[in-house]
């Protein structure tokens, strides 16, 4: 089955990259008149299109198939392709809200496990552990200006960073975690400045490992991570400290 040629998506150009993907390939095919059962172009095709990566083409499908407005089909015979006539509005809001909460629990599941492993791996680290961090240090520095290759080495750097802790248990705990990053970071990340920061902070984390220096290593892990959080609550048109602060707990009042 090909796609219907009456089918034409407008690519994205804001911040709100996943949530932006989702309103223009709703808006298309409703515009398009797509029945049930109508092919979408394939991932590549459709990325190209909105002129977004596949990770995020795939957070914004994932949405679009939960909300029931799409069926994604596995293997030769597979392809992306129209679930009903009628687009789900209501249930479409709800599962990016959806996805929006998991988003969170995934950067708060990071600031736990990511600083337990590097006050690991600042423990354990052989002389060749971290000078395996400081090529992907490198590789980071070399690659500047390109953001594919920026994300790559990025992604090395705490690879090589959990291997060092040598935990089968460890690898397998982040690599969920990585997982679930990976469409966030595409989506909300990105830029000279943001990539700059990026090789700033690995830079001192991998200091204050060979140093030992705890207080730095958290103060520096901190700064890391807001820098994502950040730019995810920017995104989601929230702030900050609504999202990720910590919230001082009343204390009951006693009664007499």
């Amino acid at each position: 089955m090909s796609v219907p040629a009456r089918f034409v998506v407008e690519p994205v150009r804001t911040a709100r990259t996943f949530e932006a993907a989702i309103e223009h390939l709703t808006e298309a095919i409703e515009h398009a008149g797509l029945r049930t059962g109508e092919r979408l172009p394939n991932e590549g095709a459709l990325a190209e299109q909105l002129g977004i990566s596949k990770p995020t083409l795939r957070q914004a499908l994932r949405v679009l198939e939960l909300s029931g407005l799409v069926e994604v089909r596995r293997g030769k015979s597979g392809g992306i392709f129209v679930a009903t006539d009628l687009v789900p509005s209501v249930a479409i809001f709800t599962a990016v809200k959806l996805e929006e909460e998991a988003a969170i629990d995934v950067l708060r599941a990071r600031r736990v496990l990511e600083r337990a492993v590097a006050q690991e791996a600042m423990r354990v680290a052989t002389p060749a552990d971290l000078v395996e961090l400081e090529r992907t240090v490198g590789l980071l520095e070399r690659h500047l200006g390109e953001r594919p290759s920026v994300m790559r080495a990025d992604a090395m750097f705490h690879r090589a960073l959990v291997r060092s802790c040598r935990n089968e248990t460890i690898q397998a705990a982040m690599r969920g975690v990585a997982r679930g990053l990976a469409p966030i970071r595409d989506a909300y990340s990105g830029g000279v400045s943001y990539d700059r920061k990026t090789l700033d902070v690995h830079r001192r984390q991998l200091t204050a490992m060979r140093g030992r220096d705890e207080k730095e290593l958290d103060e520096v892990l901190d700064e890391h991570f807001r820098m994502l959080e950040t730019q995810f609550a920017k995104g989601i048109g929230r702030r900050w400290r609504d999202v990720f602060g910590v919230r001082a707990r009343r204390t009951p009042e006693r009664r007499a």
